[in-house]
């Protein structure tokens, strides 16, 4: 369809203008007509997303969980899940290269609060560099001891575009989590891709790998797989159903912490 809609344009714009110049207008045309159709696909919950200076987003969702949790006790049935994360993620961008953030998402504290650096903006290929303070700000009322662990993560993002309708993306960070008395490490490796098989509809896929408590006496091997289906529900305003499977921790010398387990969600994005 668009094929012969560059045709059509080709053969009106030489009617109109004579050839010579009508194959110049036609490429000019031609070229301003991929680049649209190439940013079309600019939502805030896109793989390979670059936000504008002056652009402000939120995201949130929740997600149902089932199968066992790390309590050791077992929900067999898929009915006595219960609903496992609320979360808020809020991103403002003050100058093109220069976007900072805060988040409720934080295995380890209540919220986290972030900036990221834009280094290369090509169409076919991105990097942002990005670190996050997590700030665990609740205490028991009665022992005044902490609950959850402040943490500093920071690492990079390598993302592009390919053949305009295929974004992909891969992540890694480092995590050091302040745990008296001991201090301990995490490594996260995302791989991330996502599809537009109609306009406004995208499938998504991500898997998950990360090394953590590393310097623990036992590090654990934590895998996750994420599918789901993204709609644009208009130019700012964007859903997010998906499911994720979180597998079975390995640890180095046993599996002891039984807590594969199903999540069902969804994520709203709304830009301003």
């Amino acid at each position: 369809m668009r094929t012969l809609f560059l045709l059509f344009m080709f053969a009106q714009t030489c009617n109109y203008c004579g050839m010579a110049h009508g194959i110049k207008l036609f490429l000019i045309f031609t070229v301003c007509y991929i680049a649209g159709y190439s940013c079309a696909h600019a939502a805030r919950l896109d793989v390979s997303h670059i936000s504008q200076s002056g652009e402000f987003s939120a995201s949130f969702g929740a997600a149902f969980k089932t199968g066992a949790n790390r309590d050791n006790t077992t929900q067999t049935d898929f009915l006595s899940g219960r609903v496992h994360e609320l979360s808020l993620d809020l991103d403002y961008t003050f100058l093109d290269d220069w976007t900072i953030s805060f988040s409720t998402d934080n295995d380890y504290s209540d919220s986290q609060i972030g900036v990221k650096w834009k280094l290369i903006k090509f169409h076919e290929l991105k990097i942002d560099f990005m670190a996050d303070y997590g700030i665990a700000w609740t205490k028991n009322a009665k022992t005044d001891v902490r609950l959850g662990n402040n943490n500093f993560d920071f690492g990079m993002r390598v993302h592009g575009i390919a053949l305009q309708d295929f974004q992909w993306a891969v992540k890694i960070m480092g995590q050091f989590v302040f745990a008296e008395p001991k201090n301990f490490w995490n490594i996260n490796l995302t791989a991330e891709a996502m599809y537009y098989f109609h306009p406004d509809i995208a499938a998504k896929f991500e898997f998950e790998y990360d090394f953590n408590q590393i310097s623990a006496p036992i590090t654990q091997y934590d895998r996750t797989i994420h599918f789901g289906i993204i709609y644009n529900m208009s130019n700012i305003a964007s859903v997010h159903p998906y499911v994720k499977y979180h597998f079975k921790t390995d640890t180095a010398d046993n599996n002891y912490i039984p807590d594969n387990f199903w999540k069902i969600g969804a994520e709203f994005s709304v830009e301003f």
